[in-house]
């Protein structure tokens, strides 16, 4: 079995569809979960339904930052490349769900603590999803004690949610709390608080909702805030949603005592009166979703826990802490189940309106599920490939991908993308929809081992380009490996001792495409003999600081993209490179100025710095004797002063001949000079590392 079904929504079709996809697999710091149950939260889930069905012009009045982001594009990259772009992102599934419990299926190789059929109870928006498998964070799983059944623990991560809320508001035993809401969310808050010793009062105006928290809680219950005491309560809690210019905020302060504090648990925009919260000094607090940890990537994705001793409730302990409540009787989600479907239907749930009655809807997956045995080998039954033919494998399916590189691929009529993998196999499924015959597979080695593949594009994220490249190279295919190579020496020593080891002749090329580039040709036609003068001014913009490029796990932004720039210098002189110098002005910003000395006296340097979004990003500039080019953002082309090339509406920075240039040396069986050998591009990478790092570099020519 290598493929599962799970909810997807699709925002370019405007449609949410239980689909076919493959089955992911693990990182080292995660757990395959076999999903038992997972729980339909109505607020959250319905409200995502509702945006993926509406209107691109709607779509884009919610996200203003995308939009943004999409001018920018079409400033700099023209029409086409921009509309390639969106669609591609929207055409990208994204997963439904954040609360389940299922069982351990594998764990990756850093895993300690689980054991294979181990009961689990997971969280987290794209890993705890309404899907047959799930992978987790090792962070975001928790083992469920045995007094625990699997229709209550799935309700954990809800839990989790409400543990945090009512550490954001204090609450302790004997405190006065206020719930506006009584949704699901407001009814585990107020269950959560009654257990916790609370006083609790709910302000809701569905009068079902009302009975049941006065049945589940005891709590005082009022149909509006007006029946609800003023200035008594030393925590109110909006767990209601609240857009636009709401009452929600004053109503809260209203009932607050002095120096209350008011906690927004639900989707509420912050839009209170300074005169409500001013008087009794009241303290306004946010929940971010279950605990410390949430959206950290050092804790959600590389297993990194805080100390015990600095964060007491980090997520997996609010859920250890409720699943240790419902152990002992003193949490019960039953009574908040207000409906249970199997798994197979649930697209149909979510076809209907939403039901102010409905709270919690229990998904059951407990349908004949086979394990995921190792899969098949796609398609080892048919001949040989033909020569010419190239049957592309693609391993990362992501923004750049879809964007930069299948456009061109998809105009060439000898290309076809026979297969591809994706870290979770969502991207790879929404990618394998569009080529004819591809298929969405679960690993990387489906592909190493496919007879009917005889190309590898390597897309991923940069700790694995190394590993993935000597796979390939090791399974003789042809490889397109994007930038860095590697971000280590331990990954260039792999790749070299493969590339000794291997007797194959197929084309190894590293996606430095600013090398191919029609501009870069004409300069390399029209640049004298001798030694040159290149300076490369590199205006990056500046990236969430948990942005993945920026990780020094990956290398860092520098290292991931310097080789670009240096590749393009060492491409136009022809020359030996002699040495390759870095000075740091600020490596955590990535800032650092790059010096290379060529065999003819030929000077090169790359200014990489954080820049303003009214400069170029990329400035090349050459002197020689009588003789002077500019090259300004793959746009125009100046020699002597004349404009030669100019694009007005868009760049072209190689990408196209990039492509052309690998499909024709794959389909020929040549390696054309342009394409810099593999021990080339090794050097050239060691030397950078090298410099990075302020070794010598004086090692020879390359």
């Amino acid at each position: 079995m290598t493929e599962m079904k799970a909810l997807l929504r699709f925002p370019g079709a405007r449609k949410l569809v239980l689909t076919d996809c493959p089955i992911p697999t693990p990182d080292n710091n995660a757990l395959l979960i076999k999903t038992n149950f997972s729980v339909i939260s109505p607020g959250t889930e319905f409200t995502q339904v509702s945006q993926t069905r509406a209107s691109l012009l709607k779509k884009a009045w919610q996200r203003p930052d995308l939009v943004a982001l999409t001018l920018r594009h079409l400033a700099n990259e023209g029409v086409s490349r921009t509309l390639t772009r969106v669609d591609n992102r929207l055409s990208r599934p994204m997963p439904m769900g954040y609360c389940a419990m299922g069982t351990v299926e594998a764990t990756g190789s850093l895993v300690t603590g689980f054991a294979t059929g181990q009961r689990v109870a997971i969280a987290g928006m794209g890993q705890a999803n309404h899907a047959q498998w799930n992978t987790v964070s090792v962070n975001l799983a928790c083992p469920v004690p045995d007094a625990v059944p699997d229709r209550h623990a799935a309700f954990t991560t809800l839990y989790a949610l409400a543990l945090h809320a009512l550490r954001q508001g204090d609450t302790t035993i004997g405190h006065q709390v206020a719930i506006i809401g009584a949704g699901l969310i407001g009814q585990i808050v107020a269950q959560t608080a009654r257990a916790a010793g609370a006083l609790v009062t709910i302000i809701e105006p569905n009068a079902k909702r009302r009975n049941l928290a006065n049945r589940n809680t005891k709590a005082d219950c009022h149909a509006s805030a007006g029946n609800a005491p003023d200035d008594h309560y030393d925590s109110v809690y909006i767990c209601a949603p609240g857009h636009g210019r709401h009452p929600l905020i004053d109503t809260a302060a209203t009932l607050c005592r002095d120096r209350g504090l008011i906690v927004c648990v639900g989707d509420v925009a912050i839009s209170g009166t300074r005169k409500a919260l001013f008087e009794k000094e009241i303290t306004l607090r946010q929940v971010r979703s279950y605990g410390p940890g949430r959206y950290d990537p050092n804790y959600e994705d590389h297993g990194v826990d805080y100390p015990l001793g600095h964060v007491r409730w980090t997520i997996n302990r609010n859920m250890q802490a409720a699943l240790a409540l419902m152990a002992d009787g003193r949490l019960d989600p039953s009574p908040l189940i207000t409906s249970e479907i199997s798994f197979e239907n649930i697209a149909d749930h979510f076809a209907k309106d939403q039901n102010p009655d409905d709270l919690a809807t229990l998904v059951n997956y407990r349908i004949p599920q086979n394990p995921p045995a190792k899969p098949p080998v796609p398609a080892r039954d048919k001949p040989p490939i033909p020569a010419g033919v190239i049957r592309v494998g693609v391993i990362g399916t992501g923004n750049y991908f879809g964007g930069s590189l299948l456009p061109h691929l998809a105009k060439r009529g000898d290309v076809e993308i026979t297969a591809c993998c994706s870290k979770n196999g969502l991207s790879a499924m929404a990618l394998a929809r569009n080529p004819p015959g591809a298929r969405a597979l679960t690993s990387a080695e489906e592909l190493f081992n496919a007879r009917n593949i005889n190309s590898i594009i390597i897309t991923t994220r940069h700790d694995s380009h190394a590993e993935l490249a000597a796979a390939a190279i090791a399974a003789q295919k042809h490889v397109w490996l994007e930038k860095p190579i590697a971000i280590d020496h331990a990954g260039l020593d792999q790749l070299h001792e493969q590339a000794m080891t291997s007797s194959t002749n197929c084309i190894f090329m590293v996606g430095h495409n600013r090398r191919y580039a029609p501009m870069s040709a004409h300069l390399r036609a029209s640049l004298p003999q001798g030694s040159k003068q290149f300076r490369y001014r590199v205006r990056i913009r500046p990236l969430p600081d948990d942005h993945w490029i920026c990780d020094r796990r990956q290398g860092g932004r520098t290292i991931s993209e310097i080789s670009h720039f240096i590749d393009l210098i060492k491409s136009l002189t022809d020359s030996a490179l002699l040495e390759i110098t870095c000075h740091w002005l600020d490596r955590t910003a990535g800032d650092s100025i790059w010096h290379m000395h060529f065999a003819d006296g030929s000077i090169g340097e790359v200014s990489y710095l954080q820049g303003n979004r009214r400069e170029p990003k990329e400035r090349l500039e050459i002197d020689a004797p009588n003789f002077t080019a500019s090259l300004i953002d793959w746009k125009k082309l100046q020699i002597n002063g004349r404009t030669v090339l100019r694009t007005r509406f868009s760049q072209d920075k190689g990408q196209s001949a990039a492509i052309d240039t690998f499909a024709e040396a794959v389909s020929t069986g040549r390696r054309p000079e342009l394409i810099p050998s593999l021990p080339d591009e090794i050097n050239l990478m060691s030397r950078i590392l090298n410099a990075a790092n302020h070794h010598s570099d004086q090692c020879g020519p390359t």
